[in-house]
């Protein structure tokens, strides 16, 4: 029966290297939209500046008959290349857009943005959401808008706007563009990781959106039952108070896992398939229900390793804390230590708290925005244990201070590292 045991964890941050990453946090005020196009050469109105391909593929710069405001396009046999560049200040908001076709061929393109520094150095790169091109001939067809809202990271001074285009196995295709347009602060970006980063649609059998009436029980075992069961009490974390199955309820569009003053708590687990590597959001809050003076409970969605006893190697918290801290932490457990950053947040309301985890690193994001990088290596499978785990860490007799874990949804995306078990 698996019934994870949350460990207390050191301040100390462990021998991986953790990248602090600057924010914007809700109340940084968005600049004013501006009325002006600012990409140089957005329609090649005398010839190709600004535009050239990435992959090699020839290039030349075709008339256009059929789309109003342009006369002419960029056109390359490549399926990757680079639009005007542009001057910006960390921090701002820009949305990028474009007007694309393909010929002898059909897929989907996207903008990708490439940040760098005053002195040219590479600071990362943040791609937008993929767009539908469908087949066209070289006399006529469809113009399809390709947009993307992004935020220059910290240190950024230029973007280099790109353009990505898969055409499945399509040989001698003609990949256009023109009407480069570039907004400053046309829309604000979104509080999802999982949108402003472009991480597509999550994976069904590893999400839940609970908006039923009874916790998924084919997905998720509860605390204190045995699996498929929905009674049932246990030990506690090392021992203290209880975990029981009636602690932890779905309905109302939340899954809330609720701990009383005596030391009644819950949570749940996994029970669907484990997997290495790929990312989890989660929209969450922890919220004090009584101030009657006693201990506070302690609340953490988390990825779990298959094997309990693994957790020291292979063990991802993304945002631990006591409820009502003033601040929430990343803890990531790795090699026998452990590695963490914290971020002041006010855990009491709903954010959402993701992390990228690929084979080298682990990134964590609150409400978008990347917040640190851990630079360490987990080669381990893992569970989600759904973000709602509740604990009691004071000895059992401790009068506990009343609490609920409220989470509106938790979603798997996969990457190209993915593996499942």
């Amino acid at each position: 029966m698996k019934h994870p045991r949350l460990r207390p964890h050191l301040t100390a941050i462990g021998s991986a290297v953790v990248t602090l990453a600057s924010v914007m946090t809700a109340a940084t005020p968005l600049p004013a939209a501006a009325t002006t196009n600012a990409c140089t050469n957005p329609v090649l109105a005398a010839n190709l500046n600004g535009w050239g391909p990435l992959d090699g593929g020839w290039v030349t710069r075709d008339p256009v008959g059929d789309l109003s405001g342009a006369n002419w396009a960029f056109d390359t046999g490549g399926r990757s290349f680079y639009m005007p560049q542009l001057a910006v200040t960390a921090g701002q908001t820009w949305t990028f857009s474009a007007q694309d076709r393909v010929v002898y061929g059909s897929g989907t393109a996207r903008i990708v943005v490439e940040w760098y520094d005053d002195s040219g150095h590479y600071l990362s790169e943040q791609p937008g959401p993929i767009a539908a091109l469908p087949a066209s001939t070289e006399t006529g067809g469809t113009w399809t808008p390709v947009t993307a809202t992004l935020t220059a990271p910290t240190g950024a001074t230029s973007a280099h706007v790109l353009q990505e285009g898969d055409f499945g196995t399509a040989t001698g295709t003609d990949f256009k563009a023109t009407k480069c347009d570039y907004r400053l602060g046309s829309a604000a970006p979104s509080d999802l990781a999982s949108v402003r980063h472009g991480w597509g649609t999550p994976v069904a059998g590893q999400s839940d959106e609970y908006n039923g009436t009874s916790v998924d029980l084919a997905k998720w075992g509860l605390f204190g039952a045995d699996p498929g069961q929905s009674t049932g009490c246990s030990p506690g974390y090392n021992g203290h108070g209880q975990r029981c199955a009636s602690q932890t309820t779905e309905g109302g569009g939340h899954l809330s896992v609720t701990g009383t003053a005596d030391g009644r708590t819950g949570g749940l687990y996994s029970r669907m398939r484990p997997f290495k590597y790929g990312r989890v959001e989660v929209r969450e809050r922890a919220v004090p229900l009584a101030d009657n003076g006693g201990q506070r409970y302690h609340a953490v969605p988390l990825l779990w390793p298959e094997n309990d006893a693994d957790y020291p190697r292979a063990e991802i918290d993304f945002a631990e804390r006591d409820v009502a801290s003033p601040t929430v932490d990343l803890f990531v457990h790795h090699d026998g230590t452990q590695s963490n950053c914290s971020f002041a947040v006010d855990s009491t309301q709903f954010h959402n708290y993701a992390v990228d985890w690929q084979p080298n690193s682990v990134k964590w994001y609150v409400d978008g925005n990347l917040i640190c990088t851990v630079n360490a290596a987990i080669d381990y499978f893992n569970t989600t244990n759904g973000g709602a785990q509740m604990d009691m860490f004071a000895a059992t007799g401790t009068l506990m201070r009343p609490a609920r874990q409220d989470v509106d949804w938790i979603r798997m995306y996969a990457t190209a590292y993915t593996q499942y078990h």
